[in-house]
């Protein structure tokens, strides 16, 4: 058998050395990114945890909502360096998802408002509420509109406590892009509408509704309003999240895509 050449063993043992230290980059950015995701999943988690009693919606503020966007900022802004395609399908997903919210608003407040397919602001106004503890339960609601003097499609919080709310949706539409960035990446735009119908049927299941109107909304006029009207607002939601991901894709690399790399 022959002998190799120094140079050659040499070759061999950077290439090796070099294969070693990708392959636990890429595990590394791999735990991030999970760990992004996971995180990204707190601030919608509101819907269903505090409704059923395991924890009061301010402790769940305090414990996981606050934290989750410090960190996930924290991540995406120490690993621009050495995990440049996190951070910018991090960001990416992150902006694209709070910009297809407006989308989102454009079905529904007119849904509240005008037609009132939605029986009130329950999106922002109620969140906002119990985020700020002016409530602590969802069987509280009632009777904060009845004081209010206006009529249940037109009340929204006042002004701060409602800035809170808005702040909370609009993240919420932000993490879902996020979600969407780093688990499809550069997927075919009409996949963020698969992805909106995965979220509208949770939420037609949370707590948060099923206390209120039942799940689907069934409680609610003839059943099928707020759902319908909630599908339409997500799917609109999902058409624009994917059309700007695609359009960012060259750096929206999916989850997928770290382990072949």
């Amino acid at each position: 058998m022959l002998e190799q050449s120094p140079s050659l063993c040499l070759y061999k043992y950077f290439e090796f050395h070099i294969i070693v230290v990708q392959t636990r980059k890429n595990k590394s950015e791999l735990g991030l990114t999970i760990l992004v995701i996971i995180l990204s999943g707190a601030s919608a988690s509101l819907l269903l945890l505090p409704p059923l009693g395991i924890i009061s919606y301010a402790t769940f503020r305090d414990v996981a909502i606050i934290p989750s966007v410090v960190i996930i900022f924290a991540i995406g802004i120490l690993s621009r360096s050495k995990f440049p395609r996190l951070t910018s399908r991090l960001f990416k997903g992150m902006v694209a998802g709070a910009i297809a919210s407006f989308g989102l608003e454009a079905i529904r407040i007119p849904a509240y408002m005008f037609t009132k397919w939605i029986p009130m602001d329950s999106m922002i106004s109620i969140p906002a509420l119990l985020l700020t503890e002016k409530i602590t339960a969802l069987s509280e609601v009632k009777q904060i509109i009845m004081q209010s003097g206006v009529p249940m499609n037109l009340y929204h919080a006042p002004m701060d406590i409602f800035l809170v709310g808005g702040l909370w949706h609009f993240w919420n539409g932000a993490t879902f892009g996020i979600i969407y960035a780093l688990l499809i990446g550069k997927g075919k735009w009409w996949y963020g509408m698969v992805w909106a119908v995965v979220i509208e049927m949770v939420m037609m299941v949370a707590p948060y509704l099923i206390i209120m109107k039942g799940a689907f909304g069934v409680e609610y006029m003839d059943g099928y309003n707020i759902f319908v009207i909630t599908l339409i607002a997500h799917l609109v939601f999902g058409a624009i999240l994917g059309i700007i991901v695609q359009k960012w894709k060259k750096d929206s690399i999916s989850i997928t895509d770290i382990t072949r790399n």
